[in-house]
């Protein structure tokens, strides 16, 4: 019987450390199990499938993407840093009302950059603002080595920082050839990825602070990784995919004429679009094209939900703001 008692005790330990990891760094929209937080001019809480929201918070504030902590969502805005109840949308916490401040990273604390130049750490349930660290120029939301004790971010100078999880002070700095275009990439196994504007990415071995330029022609808009590779959008509308490992260019491809975005996505697919809102989405394995879809109207915040399916939200001028739409035609 106890042995059974252990089992179950380390299964609910690895559940909610994969918990933990999911909810780690802000997304958006985010997905948690069936409800879908969604962060756009205010927040949003959905049930997959459901089309009116369960509840909307901080209407007409300029909000960012969303990150959980136990039973509370931390959402950044240009208002400061806001902390909801999941339930109900109610305002749990407010910090630093007159600033703008990003969503933050979690890990011990909350750790927030901002567009003043400070990088915070936070206590998550409470508000509370453990320390502060300034930088020179903007500052994006970090990353985090938990073996290391270091945290890593970057933003308008041309550096990238390593800074220590506990008090804030500085560890490591790395010069970079331009400035961020946004928040450093957790690629797991020990590395870290950096957008810069010139079209390369900075990847660093966090514990030995290591790096290695991977070079581009056109600026970069975002960064995945799915097992053995590294995927990278351009606004030219290409899309390169790189070795995890030794970091050399396995393919490069154009899928559209201008800018390449990239959405919350399944494990082993790609959902993309571009300026003319068009979705693609693209399965890893064979690098092969699912489907395409051309919503009509205004929609916006697209999300895979499962293996063919595809949501977007529409925003309309009467509360409550925001609807879900699922496509009748799913991607086979």
């Amino acid at each position: 019987m106890s042995f059974c008692r252990a089992c179950i005790s380390i299964v609910l330990g690895l559940l909610l450390a994969q918990q933990s990891v999911l909810a780690a760094y802000p997304q958006n929209p985010l997905l948690l199990g069936d409800s879908i937080y969604v962060s756009q001019q205010g927040v949003y809480k959905f049930k997959v499938g459901q089309e009116k929201p369960l509840w909307s918070s901080l209407g007409g504030i300029e909000t960012f993407e969303p990150v959980t902590h136990g039973d509370l969502l931390l959402v950044g805005s240009t208002q400061g840093l806001y902390a909801l109840e999941q339930n109900s949308g109610d305002i749990a916490w407010h910090i630093e009302k007159r600033r703008t401040i990003f969503t933050p990273s979690i890990a011990r604390h909350a750790f927030a950059g901002s567009l003043h130049g400070e990088l915070l750490a936070i206590e998550p349930q409470t508000g509370q603002i453990v320390w502060r660290s300034q930088f020179p120029g903007w500052i994006y939301s970090p990353v985090f080595n938990i073996a290391s004790n270091q945290l890593w971010s970057a933003g308008q100078a041309h550096s990238l920082y390593a800074l220590s999880m506990s008090n804030g002070t500085s560890r490591e700095e790395i010069q970079t050839p331009q400035e961020a275009v946004y928040s450093p990439v957790d690629l797991g196994n020990d590395q870290l990825a950096l957008n810069l504007f010139d079209g390369s990415t900075l990847v660093i071995t966090a514990s030995s602070a290591m790096f290695k330029l991977l070079k581009g022609n056109s600026q970069p808009t975002d960064l995945r990784h799915d097992k053995d590779r590294i995927y990278r959008s351009h606004r030219n509308g290409t899309l390169s995919a790189f070795d995890r490992n030794s970091h050399e260019l396995v393919w490069h491809k154009p899928f559209t004429e201008q800018d390449l975005a990239m959405h919350p996505s399944q494990p082993g697919f790609l959902l993309l679009s571009d300026r003319d809102r068009q979705l693609i989405l693209l399965e890893l394995e064979q690098h092969t094209i699912v489907c395409r879809l051309q919503p009509e109207g205004q929609w916006a915040l697209p999300l895979q939900n499962a293996a063919g399916k595809i949501n977007y939200f529409r925003k309309s001028m009467q509360p409550p703001g925001m609807s879900l739409v699922q496509p009748k035609a799913k991607c086979k």
